[in-house]
């Protein structure tokens, strides 16, 4: 039985993996196993289901970075894991100058990824969160974070997730207004933005899954 953050898990409840960076990892919280966003979702959700947390920090869409997410050991773990539900959000650390190549690259990438996972002998239902607004000032830090990118980035994972037909939550637009929900670096979440993501979260799984009831 393989293990995720030091728990076991239960293979008889509906399981959820929640795939991404450090947004769904948790850097920069301060309680990390208890206030990610898997973790508070978790607790939403409660009995019955069992989320597991696969965010890796610095990780990116596109396969020729060094930090891919899609890298065998992981891909073997998600199989293994059989996830009746993915929760999809990556692609911020894409919008690194070093991780960026163009447009059509990571559409090509983005696409292959989610087709890939798509397909996992579990078939899982996606639902896919677009990467969230970022506030860093590119030129007052030493990352070399473009939020200019990020902009394009969502605008084709927007276009990508139509036309997989892959429900999606647009965390962009949602945060495009909400400074306060990032850490003091402006890119990752800070306590009450993994509390808003969980909860977004939680009423788009809730809903694929009532709608799924619906149609059997």
């Amino acid at each position: 039985m393989i293990k995720y953050e030091t728990e076991k898990v239960n293979y008889f409840d509906t399981k959820i993996a929640c795939i991404g960076d450090s947004l769904t990892y948790g850097s920069t919280l301060l309680n990390r196993k208890k206030e990610c966003y898997p973790a508070r979702l978790q607790k939403l959700l409660g009995e019955g289901y069992d989320v597991v947390n696969l965010g890796l920090v610095g990780h990116t869409v596109n396969s020729f970075c060094s930090k891919f997410w899609g890298q065998p050991a992981m891909i073997r773990s998600l199989a293994e894991y059989e996830p009746n539900y993915i929760l999809f959000l990556l692609g911020t650390n894409d919008a690194r100058l070093k991780n960026w190549m163009d447009e059509k690259v990571f559409r090509s990438e983005y696409t292959r990824l989610l087709q890939y996972l798509k397909n996992l002998s579990s078939s899982p239902t996606i639902i896919a969160m677009t990467s969230p607004s970022a506030f860093r000032e590119t030129s007052q830090h030493e990352l070399d974070f473009d939020v200019e990118v990020l902009e394009r980035i969502v605008e084709i994972q927007r276009s990508v997730l139509k036309e997989l037909d892959i429900k999606f939550i647009d965390l962009y637009s949602m945060t495009k207004d909400k400074e306060h929900l990032f850490a003091p670096d402006k890119l990752h979440l800070n306590s009450q933005g993994a509390k808003f993501v969980a909860y977004v979260a939680y009423l788009g799984l809730k809903d694929t899954i009532e709608r799924e009831k619906q149609n059997n």
